[in-house]
């Protein structure tokens, strides 16, 4: 009797070997422009791949069409020509303009944004993501349990780097990164610890869902249960000796979090959760302003004009600058050194501005905070229903926990702006609305198994 044959070539194993190469090389926002490069052609190839063959049935459909709109439309402004008598009088260009004047020279017509092949260029940053969503939207796109273990696997052998990083003093992926720490596979050990928390809120999710499908803790499964619990242990160890301030403090609500979903029935009123929210938010306040650690939001760093708070002050200048409409997409580096103090520039430059809501703003004005809004009014009631609810669905649980730390991360970092960590988001995006997988079980038939999907609908290419 011949042995089966076994077809590792598929669409789902792609997919999983792709989101390990963009966890592994992603980790960079400004180094890795080869990696990057790379992984912008195989995503580029894989969203072709998934588009052009849907032989499989209909796409899962997310919501995030106006999502999508809203971002096609920031992205088309950027580049409309406009008139030199018009581009002139919009907030932050006179000066750009009046150069033109100095010279002689007769003012072209110009693009909204101030450097629109940066813009092009920052908007290729997100095929990775864009590809990874498409994929896991597609009726034959890997299961659930696959993604979370591929991300978990490349997250504990990230920790392991870490710690040799740490130990060593040498094994850095990057050039340009945190020497002394230990940032694993990425540039910025602020952003391994926000991989980490986010591999965490999925890893621990999952296990407690496979507990419980297994009736607690038993004999029979003690061992893989025990590695289970053992990697949930390392990936908190790892947030820890990141070094990241924030992810530590974030590491709190996301433990709070696993217990909550551990322990479904447990219910607390609605106005004392929205009591401790507020006295969590005031406690990190009081935390960052008096706590014993030190952090450069409330003080300003060891190099003059290198700190969370210069850059704040200097970008809020910016903003006001350039508001309502923005300085357009990829132009916050080289716009930040208009405003430096000259007398304070050292060789240490600013890439962005460790805020990532005051950069996105800077750079899209209006344009950004209404894709913003439109993705939060997509996202926040979904995650409030699912939380409040009968919290069964432990993955749709984590997405929308992976969706909530990076937000908030966001606000005093850029982890979003890495390949790795915004495929991460796009990602739980897809689980967040992604039915279970189908349970597993020894007698189940040997046939493909069937998602979830309503199959009475016609398949959609553009069908967000």
């Amino acid at each position: 009797m011949a042995a089966p044959q076994i077809d590792l070539f598929t669409r789902p194993n792609a997919t999983l070997a792709y989101l390990g190469a963009v966890l592994v090389f992603g980790g960079a926002s400004a180094a890795g422009v080869a990696g990057n490069l790379l992984l912008q052609v195989l995503g580029a190839g894989l969203t072709a791949w998934v588009l052009w063959d849907q032989s499989a049935g209909a796409p899962l459909h997310t919501g995030l069409k106006r999502f999508f709109l809203a971002l096609l439309v920031l992205a088309a402004v950027q580049f409309i020509p406009l008139p030199p008598g018009i581009w002139q009088h919009l907030p932050g260009r006179s000066e750009v303009y009046q150069g033109f004047v100095k010279l002689g020279a007769e003012a072209p017509w110009l693009t909204l944004s101030l450097a629109p092949w940066h813009g092009l260029a920052s908007f290729a940053w997100w095929i990775p993501a864009f590809a990874l969503f498409v994929a896991m939207r597609a009726a034959d796109a890997p299961s659930s349990r696959h993604v979370v273990w591929t991300i978990a696997a490349v997250a504990s052998v990230s920790v392991c780097f870490g710690a040799m990083q740490t130990g060593a003093g040498r094994f850095y992926f990057y050039e340009i990164t945190n020497y002394g720490d230990g940032p694993g596979f990425f540039a910025n050990s602020n952003h391994q610890g926000s991989f980490l928390l986010a591999a965490l809120a999925l890893w621990g999710c999952w296990s407690i869902g496979e507990m419980r499908a297994a009736g607690g803790f038993t004999p029979k499964l003690a061992s893989a249960q025990s590695v289970q619990g053992g990697i949930a242990l390392l990936l908190a160890f790892g947030v820890i000796v990141s070094g990241s301030l924030a992810c530590q403090l974030l590491l709190l609500p996301v433990l709070a979090a696993l217990a909550l979903v551990a322990w479904p029935d447990f219910r607390l009123p609605l106005p004392l959760v929205l009591l401790a929210a507020l006295a969590v938010i005031a406690g990190f306040a009081l935390f960052l302003v008096y706590g014993p650690a030190a952090n450069d939001l409330t003080t300003k760093g060891v190099v003059a004009g290198i700190s969370r708070q210069e850059f704040l002050a200097t970008g809020s200048k910016i903003l006001r600058d350039f508001a309502p409409l923005g300085s357009g997409t990829g132009t916050f580096q080289e716009l930040y050194r208009w405003y430096e103090n000259p007398a304070i520039v050292s060789t240490t430059f600013v890439n962005h501005a460790h805020d990532d809501l005051l950069e996105t703003l800077i750079e899209t004005g209006i344009f950004g905070l209404g894709t913003i809004l439109v993705f939060l009014g997509w996202y926040v009631p979904r995650a409030w229903a699912l939380w409040a609810g009968a919290r069964r669905n432990v993955l749709q649980l984590a997405a929308s926990l992976v969706i909530g730390v990076e937000l908030v991360h966001s606000l005093v970092d850029y982890p979003l702006r890495t390949a790795a960590m915004s495929s991460l988001m796009a990602i739980a995006c897809v689980l967040l609305i992604r039915a279970p997988d189908a349970p597993r079980s020894r007698g189940r038939s040997k046939g493909k198994p069937v998602r979830a999907a309503d199959k009475s609908k016609p398949r959609d290419m553009i069908r967000i």
